[in-house]
């Protein structure tokens, strides 16, 4: 009933906007919805193993995927758990898990593709490190994603003793590339050879099938290091192509270098464009970042430039000492045909913020993003429309959803969006017994109770009527005296209206708005505490 309820107030919503209103309204509408964060869950309680490096992917039916590596330093066994939830991270499964004494799995990533039950398939690329030969092979594993058995591995390259540093794998399969048969499955990896270091792709143009087309992105006599890969489809780029960067050092004891993109030139299975170098686009962030994550528009429509929109967050090392990074980017608009990037600050602050994860909504076209403020001890999650009219000016939809500070040190957060729900899941790195970690999971619409921690007090709070004609109440509950400041902003980031309230008392409180003057769409509203931010979503329908 309540879907049902749902579905018609989309339709209302829809009929009563002109085309251009809502093609505006979709940057951001069921984005911005009250986060409904539950306690931290945990993907697998298991004490005496270190857990490091989870990666997570979310299938076209809101079924959760996670795959993290383990280290077992009573056997000196390393190995990669492989684990499923089909009720929101409440319950996990464990579809495979893998251990060998000696050996490490230093790199893995995981995706899974498939828009039905009966061909859902999970793909992990993964390296194994002999810790006593020192030889290093890269795979790809299938498993059955419905039922979790294994299909086999159908890449298998031995590397002898040349690392791989990393690997990172993306899919197309829910707006596929021309050529794709049904989808295409890609992935990267950095590596080393006495001579130089090479970024290199491979690509599986049948549903990973076979992986038979193999491209060498890029070559250095420095180091290559961290990569990441993203797919990027528009009406105008309808071919579709993979994008990628990674971070280059000078040697293999710096702390930062320079960051590089590249993308294939006109297809999938193609060759890839000249390397640009992004970090010398802005003289403050020359040679001083790192971590780069990248993230792509992907749909059937194209951006205000006609395009699609490319984005890349990185760690900037502000003073050069590595005690105030900022989490920076860079974007493109018209990314499909042209290196037309420019600069962008996600948080540019005296905190210490690391660790950023961007990833892009395609339903509502938005780039949602995450890092680590490791002052505070925070997992943000912040949202921006993906035509970036204001490029700098990222909304806070929840500045903390991990419920506890004390147990984050390394914690590289991921976030994806849920296809079902089109709100955020999360998944990072905490720390559990000792110096152990362990895989954490919480989402925007995760209403289920925790295991073994204690809820946050939070602000109830809500805007009616929703939606509004020609005004609205924003109220909400406060738990404790406070200064409160509440922001509405626009679908393009634009502040709409401001208003600070001193020595507010405890209990429920209420303000008015009128919105004379405002066009009809979705409008996003921020209440800050002095503590904590809350967000929420007003629609005006005229």
């Amino acid at each position: 009933m309540r879907k049902l309820l749902q579905l018609f107030l989309n339709a209302f919503i829809l009929t009563t906007l002109s085309a251009q209103e809502q093609r505006e309204q979709t940057l951001t509408y069921g984005k911005a919805n009250a986060p409904v964060y539950s306690n931290d869950l945990i993907i697998k309680n298991d004490p005496q193993i270190n857990q490091r490096r989870v990666r997570l992917s979310v299938a076209f039916n809101g079924w959760l995927y996670a795959a993290y590596n383990t280290v077992d330093s009573a056997s000196n066994a390393g190995g990669i758990t492989i684990r499923s939830s089909r009720n929101n991270g409440v319950t996990w499964q464990t579809i495979d898990t893998y251990t060998a004494v000696n050996v490490r799995y230093p790199a893995h990533d995981i995706v899974v593709a498939g828009t039905d039950t009966n061909n859902l398939t999970l793909y992990l690329v993964g390296v194994n490190n002999n810790m006593a030969s020192g030889n290093y092979i890269m795979y790809v594993d299938r498993y059955n994603a419905t039922t979790g058995n294994f299909i086999g591995s159908n890449f298998n390259q031995p590397n002898g003793t040349r690392k791989i540093y990393d690997v990172a794998i993306a899919s197309d399969y829910r707006f596929p590339a021309v050529g794709a048969s049904p989808y295409s499955v890609a992935f990267i990896y950095s590596t080393f050879s006495s001579s130089r270091d090479s970024i290199c792709s491979v690509v599986s143009v049948n549903g990973g099938t076979s992986f038979t087309v193999r491209n060498t992105i890029a070559t250095t006599p420095s180091y290559y290091r961290n990569i990441s890969l993203a797919y990027g489809k528009s009406l105008s780029a309808s071919n579709g192509r993979y994008f990628a960067t990674w971070e280059s050092l000078s040697s293999s004891t710096k702390r930062t270098g320079n960051i590089y993109f590249s993308r294939n030139a006109s297809t999938i299975n193609g060759a890839w464009t000249p390397q640009k170098n992004l970090d010398s686009l802005n003289n403050t962030m020359t040679g001083a970042c790192r971590n780069p994550k990248i993230a792509c528009q992907f749909n059937t429509i194209d951006n205000d430039s006609s395009s699609l929109t490319a984005l890349v967050l990185v760690e900037r090392d502000y003073n050069g000492t590595g005690s105030d990074y900022d989490v920076l980017g860079f974007y493109n608009k018209k990314a499909h045909f042209a290196n037309f990037w420019n600069r962008l600050d996600v948080s540019n602050t005296s905190q210490n913020e690391i660790h950023p994860h961007v990833n892009y909504d395609p339903a509502y076209n938005n780039f949602i993003a995450t890092y680590f403020d490791s002052t505070n001890k925070k997992l943000p999650y912040v949202v921006n429309s993906f035509n970036l009219t204001a490029p700098n000016n990222w909304i806070v939809i929840k500045n903390q959803y991990n419920d506890l500070t004390t147990n984050l040190k390394n914690p590289y957060p991921r976030v994806e969006i849920n296809p079902v729900t089109v709100q955020a899941a999360h998944a990072w790195i905490a720390e559990g017994f000792g110096t152990k970690g362990v895989a954490m999971f919480d989402a925007e619409y995760n209403n289920s109770v925790g295991i073994g921690e204690v809820k946050k007090e939070g602000t109830d709070f809500s805007a009616t009527p929703n939606p509004a004609i020609n005004h609205f109440n924003i109220s909400y509950s406060l738990s404790y005296p406070a200064d409160v400041t509440i922001k509405v902003y626009n679908t393009t980031g634009q502040l709409m209206d401001e208003r600070k309230y001193e020595n507010m008392s405890i209990g429920k409180q209420s303000h008015n708005y009128n919105t004379d003057g405002w066009k009809s769409g979705v409008y996003i509203y921020s209440i800050y505490d002095g503590l904590n931010t809350y967000s929420g979503k007003i629609i005006i329908s005229r």
